[in-house]
């Protein structure tokens, strides 16, 4: 497991531009998100890089089955984050159907939507994806951070910035999940890599 940046900074969303302005990355081209829900994220995104297409992927099904430990104070349980599920009825933030998060990403011409389950994506240039600079990866488990990197891999990038929202660093109850994926991912391209923030929600640069 790669250890975390000892600091536990946190990686706020809205943190994101200046944070690789700072650090003056090389950072050309446009933006993928894993894991819509409600869009507010997407929404900052939008706002934040106007210049930028943001491509968000979400099937809106909500959460597998991991055959990960789950923690104990996570709400990763099985089908959470459907749009559908029962839990959010009364839960404004959460809208009802796709049509209803189409309504909110009006005025935001530069969101693209993909609906596809992560593990069923196909080649970036289906979807038009040509060269990313930012990744925003929030799909919390296991399985799909595993399938999310994959993609991002076939993306076209040198340098990418990601953003963990569920990096939990410090954190070892969450250790097999999207800490882990990103270990592996590492591993097995061989990516350069700086952690720049370790905490809660992780940030990390990659460059090929």
């Amino acid at each position: 497991m790669i250890n975390t940046n000892p600091n536990y900074e946190t990686c706020q969303i809205s943190d994101i531009k200046k944070i690789i302005e700072k650090k003056n990355y090389n950072l050309i081209g446009d933006v993928i998100e894993f894991g819509t829900f409600t869009g507010g994220s997407t929404k900052t995104l939008s706002s934040l890089f106007p210049e930028k297409t943001i491509f968000t992927i979400d099937h809106f099904q909500g959460l597998e089955k991991t055959n990960k430990n789950v923690p104990k104070d996570s709400d990763w349980i099985e089908r959470a984050f459907a749009l559908d599920n029962p839990l959010y009825v009364d839960n404004s933030n959460v809208p009802k159907s796709i049509d209803e998060l189409l309504e909110r990403f009006k005025g935001h011409d530069n969101i693209k939507m993909i609906i596809s389950d992560v593990h069923q994506l196909t080649q970036p240039s289906d979807y038009g994806i040509g060269k990313i600079a930012i990744c925003n990866l929030d799909v919390d488990i296991y399985e799909p951070a595993v399938s999310a990197l994959e993609f991002l891999t076939k993306c076209e990038w040198s340098e990418v910035f990601i953003r963990f929202d569920d990096w939990h660093g410090g954190e070892s109850e969450y250790d097999q999940h999207e800490r882990l994926a990103f270990s592996e991912w590492i591993e097995k391209y061989k990516y350069e890599f700086i952690i720049t923030h370790g905490g809660f929600i992780g940030g990390v640069y990659v460059k090929r």
